[in-house]
């Protein structure tokens, strides 16, 4: 069968985490020179390029995006594991109070603190006693010009039972959390698998299918990679006005990028 321009144009197309990586390096977002150099070509062996690849996970966009899959299954064969062993999952969701002032370093390393101490307290504790598996733990933040940086947690519970209630886990840990940031804990109960914690994609595959997905609207709140995907159209697409400014932009994803959200077991 013969092979379409189209086919091969997709098959050749730049995956938007190159483009990304690319901005993000641009705007001196990314500063780490082993993530800079990272998908560059260092050496030809037999006729093939060989890539450097940083495996910072964390600050680069290109390796993130070429571990994902992995990272979703991995969740997503946890949570099966969990319901089909006749247990439970429930998304632990936790904000705290903030100023349009405060930086995000203040606001994340406060939030930090706060989940390290509640998982020190005897109610954690004792919900652990009926933990099917380690508790996943992301870090996310939004960000608005109107109220500035707004970090939160998500926290997945696998509970070895279908006893437990998301009444009884927001009873045994809200009061700690209130006590500590003033602000309110949320659970809410999974019937199915998701990828929300730990596994989302967050980026386009390509710039052709970030221009489709495009949608006429604008926004007022802005995670990470919400922010970061403007950067990438700014650079990108003639005449394109983001919705705030890019002194701005960059201003907010350097500091996302230095204090970013991260995924964990704890």
């Amino acid at each position: 069968m013969r092979q379409t321009t189209k086919d091969n144009t997709k098959r050749t197309e730049k995956p938007f985490s190159e483009h990304l990586h690319e901005s993000l390096v641009a705007h001196r977002i990314i500063t780490n020179p082993r993530v800079v150099k990272c998908g560059t070509y260092y050496s030809w062996e037999r006729h093939i390029k060989h890539r450097i690849q940083c495996e910072n996970i964390t600050e680069c966009p290109i390796c993130r995006d070429r571990t994902l899959d992995y990272r979703r299954h991995q969740m997503l064969e946890k949570q099966d594991d969990c319901l089909e062993n006749g247990g439970s999952l429930f998304i632990i969701t936790g904000t705290l109070k903030h100023k349009k002032t405060d930086s995000l370093k203040f606001s994340q390393d406060k939030l930090s603190t706060t989940v390290g101490k509640l998982k020190n307290q005897k109610g954690w504790r004792k919900l652990q006693q009926s933990s099917y598996s380690p508790t996943s733990t992301v870090y996310e933040c939004t960000y608005s010009e109107k109220n500035g940086f707004h970090p939160h947690v998500h926290m997945m519970y696998f509970a070895d039972n279908q006893i437990i209630k998301k009444t009884t886990i927001r009873e045994t840990l809200s009061p700690y959390w209130r006590n500590y940031t003033g602000a309110n804990l949320d659970v809410t109960k999974i019937d199915s698998p998701t990828p929300y914690v730990g596994g989302k994609k967050e980026y386009p595959e390509s710039l052709e299918s970030m221009l489709k997905e495009q949608k006429d609207m604008m926004r007022k709140h802005f995670t990470k990679s919400e922010l970061e995907i403007e950067l990438v159209k700014v650079d990108n697409l003639p005449d394109y006005e983001p919705p705030i400014s890019i002194e701005e932009l960059v201003r907010v994803a350097t500091e996302m990028q230095d204090n970013q959200s991260y995924y964990n077991q704890r």
